[in-house]
């Protein structure tokens, strides 16, 4: 996985990328955001307003289940991302608040052709 569309929940919008840097065979690396929503209203959400914060942070902390189907994304003073995926690739992504996964929008992992 190189990389992660992020969508608004009813994926009609686009928001931006996550850029993935995983060695190959390991579960830990690092990403970086890069946000550049459809619609200028999306920067007024808070929650697309995060992603900023982090974009600007530069680098975050990613880990992937073994199966590759879940991955949390660390950063410095913010809640923690949750990006999970169906078989197909599709998926949410959102934060982990209180202990639970809050829904925020659609995902789809990009991969790099061989």
């Amino acid at each position: 996985m190189k990389a992660i569309v992020l969508q608004t929940l009813d994926g009609a919008q686009h928001i931006g990328f996550i850029l993935c840097a995983i060695p190959p065979g390991d579960i830990e690396g690092d990403c970086m955001f890069s946000i550049v929503p459809d619609q200028a209203e999306l920067l007024e959400d808070p929650n697309v307003a995060q992603l900023l914060i982090r974009r600007d942070q530069g680098e975050s902390q990613i880990e992937l289940s073994e199966d590759r189907r879940w991955l949390r994304i660390r950063s410095h003073r913010l809640d923690d991302m949750f990006v999970e995926f169906q078989p197909s690739g599709v998926g949410h992504w959102g934060y982990i608040r209180d202990g639970e996964n809050v829904a925020i929008g659609q995902a789809q992992t990009i991969h790099a052709e061989r």
